[in-house]
């Protein structure tokens, strides 16, 4: 049973967490607090399910929502559903550090999460890459998104009218923004299936700068100012084949280290379990500790099998990669370039 000093400290410190998240404009977020304040975590998990579907959340109000429902998972005794709630916590902010003093049961699954971020590289980020030309002179790339977090991007553009908003859909990964003009700052947001933001790239105060299709030149830039002809560039085939290579890489590297973990949460069930005086295992019957022990070998093996398919995978796609240089077109004075780029 709890004692009434730790219930006391534990309401004070989501009191004093509530007054450093201050004021958001979901109108779910504050009941949510206000049930945590008073214990009742059956209540505040609904109220904050209900904060989280809230259309256009901004990140520092997701993250918040998501260590609370990470928080009251861990007092529920949901030791998964804590640890995926932190798991998208720490995708998104890896850095990220519990705002209140908890019990164990949080603090747990909130490090296990951690370890599986830095394990994996998951932290999710958002990239510029060059456009497609013509009049796609912007666009980005997602890179690490381990949970398909991100939906859609909302890219904020200036020219010479002022700033506009467009919101594509994520293809494969990528999206772009479509606008006329040699001269364009820009901005973007990568938002999840509710609008939420998830990340950024630049910002309104410190935005990124393209000048011609698909060249990006950061404000400040010594090229400021100047103009330039495109350049076209071929990469070879095997470049192709590279980037599938890499990403057979990384996909098989993901699964072999997802499997991995389930082995040993598998194993950790078994070492793990409650013995009696006599040191008889009381915590699992018989046909439980063969079925996890089977469970862990078989995923263990797959993950070892996956690891090696990552690994033969990735000397294959950087040798395409260094094999399968570019040859780059370009117009000057003197008429048509043509050259090769060291790879």
């Amino acid at each position: 049973m709890v004692s009434l000093h730790r219930l006391v400290v534990l309401a004070t410190t989501l009191w004093l967490t509530s007054l450093a998240w201050g004021e958001t404009s979901n109108s779910s977020l504050p009941r949510a607090r206000q049930l945590l304040e008073e214990l009742r975590y059956a209540e505040a998990a609904r109220a904050l399910e209900e904060a989280r579907a809230q259309p256009g959340n901004d990140r520092d109000t997701l993250l918040e929502i998501l260590e609370l429902q990470g928080v009251v998972a861990g007092m529920l005794q949901q030791p998964a559903k804590a640890r995926t709630a932190f798991q998208t916590l720490l995708v998104l902010a890896p850095d990220y550090r519990l705002t209140g003093d908890y019990a164990p049961r949080v603090v747990t699954p909130f490090f296990e999460a951690k370890a599986w971020v830095n394990d994996q590289d998951a932290a999710l980020r958002l990239e510029a890459v060059p456009g497609g030309g013509g009049l796609e002179p912007v666009a980005v790339q997602v890179e690490k998104d381990l949970l398909g977090l991100g939906h859609t991007v909302r890219f904020h553009l200036r020219d010479e009218a002022g700033w506009t908003q467009q919101e594509m859909p994520l293809t494969e990964g990528r999206a772009s923004a479509v606008m006329k003009g040699e001269r364009l700052e820009w901005w973007a947001q990568l938002l999840d299936e509710h609008q939420a933001v998830l990340t950024t790239l630049g910002s309104a105060a410190s935005p990124l700068v393209a000048r011609v299709p698909g060249a990006l030149v950061p404000p400040g830039s010594p090229v400021a100012g100047k103009t330039s002809e495109p350049r076209v560039a071929w990469g070879s085939p095997l470049r192709t084949v590279a980037m599938v290579c890499l990403g057979l890489a990384a996909g098989a590297g993901a699964a072999g280290g997802y499997l991995g973990w389930q082995s040993n949460e598998a194993r950790a069930r078994v070492t793990g379990a409650a013995v009696d005086e006599s040191g008889l295992t009381v915590g699992l019957t018989q046909r439980e500790a063969f079925a996890l022990d089977a469970r862990a070998r078989s995923q263990g093996g797959w993950a070892n099998v996956l690891f090696g398919v990552a690994g033969a995978a990735a000397v294959a796609g950087g040798t395409l990669w260094v094999l399968g240089a570019p040859v780059t077109v370009s117009a000057s004075p003197a008429g048509v370039v043509v050259g090769g780029t060291l790879p």
